[in-house]
């Protein structure tokens, strides 16, 4: 018996997996339905006899093998792979067990030329992996090239907090040396995996408790640490790592930790900062947010134990893993003043709708604070210590900084340069 079939495989694999109990027997199945017929996708099958449903399948089987052995033709060179990936485990030292959730991430490594010129591999913004519950870590789709490959965890030395960015970024004959003592390196290959497990070193703590004068814990307070010596931009080293550098917020006994620090001088600084109000769900969404209340600005800086000044912090010296716990701050109420006025345009000039007060210590050059000069001109320094002190302004705009849906800002008035004022707030 001769039969005819007239059908359209997209996919004649899967199509034959998931109706293989279809075909042998669509009518004593106990399976459901399944969720389409060949007929809705792929034609009419016409003049079955119930008997040839076996030489079907088999036509159906030969159609798979011939698609099969089509696809295991070499793909053109333009389709070949370009990219591989890299593979491994990531182990705690202290513990000898899996570093779960840890960051993953790759370091590239260049080629130099006979003339010293490097090239180096790419990376994407999303080269990077979370390890899973037993440590392992996939980077699929690297670049080919020669990578070192680097894991952070909170609480764990990162190798990067020995090298300054300008390093990391630049990778010299001399740091590739050096990094090849701290770190597994690999070699990527198109379509190929490399291999690299990591090991990593817990690293020292200081934790502590941020208090106001008056007693009470300060709560959801930013905590962070420095070097207890200033260095250039071009000198700053990443303390915590390239992937785990925030800074802890203070539980509701005003309690922080920070872990997984090199060995260092350090100095403490509690900071409420400059904050931006949250919505209000209730509100209207097509009401316009006032500049107004674009940024509201609060206590900046408090260092260990009570200034406000880094030049009189108290400086915290940590031994490689070692934990320091009494690195209490107590953030200052008395005593305290602040500074308010008025941004004023002479003359014809348009009134001043939005910019920048910037305050600096005439004595120590490293306190500096900013200010925002609202709608109708006025801006205010709260919780300033006693001291001489520097205003000027800066970024000024006769218009919003919020602008409509569709609406185009215009150029901003080019205002003349303001007067510089000083000011001395001392106590009595």
């Amino acid at each position: 018996m001769r039969f005819a079939i007239s059908f359209k495989i997209p996919r004649a694999e899967a199509w034959i997996a998931n109706h293989l109990v279809f075909l042998l027997d669509p009518a004593d199945t106990p399976h459901s339905k399944p969720p389409f017929s060949p007929n809705q996708r792929y034609g009419k099958i016409v003049g079955v006899n119930p008997r040839a449903r076996f030489p079907l399948l088999a036509g159906f089987t030969l159609a798979v093998l011939s698609l099969n052995a089509q696809d295991k033709k070499p793909a053109p060179a333009d389709q070949q792979p370009q990219t591989g990936a890299i593979t491994g485990r990531v182990l705690c030292a202290d513990t000898r067990s899996p570093a779960r959730l840890a960051t993953v991430l790759t370091i590239p490594i260049p080629v130099f030329d006979t003339a010293g010129n490097a090239t180096l591999p790419k990376v994407k913004g999303n080269d990077t992996a979370r390890t899973n519950l037993e440590g392992d870590y996939t980077l699929p789709r690297i670049e080919t090239g020669d990578y070192f490959v680097l894991a952070e965890m909170p609480g764990y030395l990162s190798p990067a907090a020995q090298f300054r960015m300008t390093d990391l970024k630049n990778l010299t004959p001399d740091s590739i040396k050096k990094l090849a003592q701290l770190l597994p390196s690999v070699h990527v290959e198109p379509g190929k995996k490399a291999h690299a497990d990591v090991v990593i070193e817990r690293g020292a703590s200081i934790s502590g408790k941020v208090i106001y004068d008056d007693g009470t814990p300060a709560v959801g307070v930013y905590v962070r640490i420095d070097l207890a010596h200033d260095v250039p931009p071009q000198e700053y080293r990443p303390i915590q790592g390239l992937a785990v550098n925030s800074a802890p917020m203070t539980d509701d006994y005003g309690h922080y930790r920070i872990s997984g620090l090199p060995g260092a001088e350090y100095v403490i600084e509690a900071s409420t900062g400059s904050v931006e109000p949250s919505g209000n769900p209730l509100a209207d969404p097509d009401l316009d947010l006032s500049p107004d209340r674009v940024y509201v600005i609060m206590l900046d800086t408090t260092y260990a134990e009570k200034t406000l000044h880094k030049k009189n912090a108290k400086i915290f010296k940590l031994a490689p893993g070692e934990d320091v716990s009494d690195a209490d701050i107590e953030i200052p109420l008395q005593g305290l003043y602040s500074i308010s006025g008025t941004v004023a345009a002479l003359g014809n000039q348009p009134p001043v709708f939005f910019g920048i007060v910037s305050l600096q210590d005439l004595d120590d050059k490293a306190f500096t604070r900013e200010a925002i000069i609202h709608s109708d001109g006025s801006f205010q320094f709260p919780y300033l210590p006693p001291g001489k002190y520097k205003l000027k302004t800066a970024s000024l705009s006769d218009q919003s900084p919020i602008l409509r849906a569709g609406q185009e800002r215009k150029a901003d008035y080019p205002y003349g340069k303001a007067n510089t004022t000083s000011k001395s707030l001392t106590q009595t």
